[in-house]
């Protein structure tokens, strides 16, 4: 599956982004010859699911596999009641894709045809990439498409299980993980509960709530976690100073870091180094095998 060869194939059919203020139809009653992700991001049409005619709303993700009939009607009335609907507004993302590791990563779990995802920056980001990408006329990388549209994948099936773990389904299901993308996002950052809980606009207290119920841990617990993780990665493929690293995953002082990191993981920063070095010889770069200097903190 992988290597130039697998990429010579063309396996991201088309991709973008579509609005529409007049009515608009896509009838394939006996099915696409490809996979279609489609996020409804504005506005509202009707799309044929599960038998029936579906009012699609923004959130809306649908998946359709090889065969499966499509129908997209954004018009004037209801087609189920032939009401008429009084605006025609309708925005989307899409995405038509073929290949094995599409074949295989639908097969490796039962999917919705249809399921609501909260607005979410991180499936935005990665459809806004191939979009883009498939919109380059000369210099276009099918290799590039390829993996974007891959991680889109993994991202959905990532945002399927945050939307079936949350314990409460309505509006407020997506804020403690909405809280943890912003402190992921913002970690290496002097951040405090305050900016944290106003990034989705609740109270502090609200947020430290949310947050401890869903992920079993507080907010200021969670930041030091990641910012550990990102330490641990420095002092594992970078030459930088324990000093360097300590300031540069936003930990006040190497003091400050040097407590953490011991009363966290049972050993000091430079003992984790130190250890790292011992069971792997990884290079830093290609064709060098030289161990990262030491600082005298060490």
């Amino acid at each position: 599956m992988h290597g130039t060869a697998y990429f010579a194939e063309r396996h991201v059919l088309t991709a973008g982004y579509s609005r529409h203020n007049k009515p608009h139809t896509v009838s394939e009653k006996k099915g696409l010859n490809c996979y279609l992700l489609r996020w409804q991001t504005q506005g509202n049409c009707f799309v044929w699911v599960r038998d029936k005619y579906e009012w699609i709303q923004p959130g809306d993700l649908l998946l359709l596999r090889p065969s499966d009939p499509y129908e997209l009607i954004v018009g004037y009335q209801n087609p189920n009641s032939l009401k008429r609907l009084s605006k025609i507004h309708s925005s989307d993302y899409y995405l038509m894709v073929v290949g094995e590791w599409f074949d295989q990563w639908w097969r490796i779990r039962d999917r919705p045809t249809k399921v609501n995802i909260a607005p979410d920056e991180r499936l935005l980001a990665i459809w806004r990439q191939i979009v883009q990408e498939k919109r380059r006329v000369n210099d276009q990388s099918e290799e590039i498409l390829t993996c974007y549209s891959q991680i889109l994948c993994l991202t959905i099936d990532r945002l399927l299980d945050e939307t079936r773990q949350s314990p409460k389904k309505s509006s407020l299901s997506s804020i403690p993980y909405r809280l943890k993308e912003y402190v992921e996002q913002h970690a290496t950052e002097p951040i405090t509960l305050k900016q944290v809980a106003e990034s989705v606009g609740i109270s502090p207290s609200r947020a430290s709530h949310l947050f401890k119920e869903t992920h079993g841990k507080s907010i200021i617990d969670y930041a030091i976690e990641v910012r550990l993780s990102i330490a641990r990665e420095r002092m594992e493929y970078s030459s930088m100073t324990l000093e360097q690293i300590a300031e540069f995953c936003g930990f006040q002082s190497y003091s400050y870091f040097h407590r953490v990191f011991r009363s966290r993981l049972g050993i000091s920063p430079s003992e984790y180094r130190e250890r790292m070095d011992r069971e792997t010889n990884s290079p830093l770069s290609p064709g060098s095998r030289k161990s990262p200097p030491r600082d005298d903190k060490r």
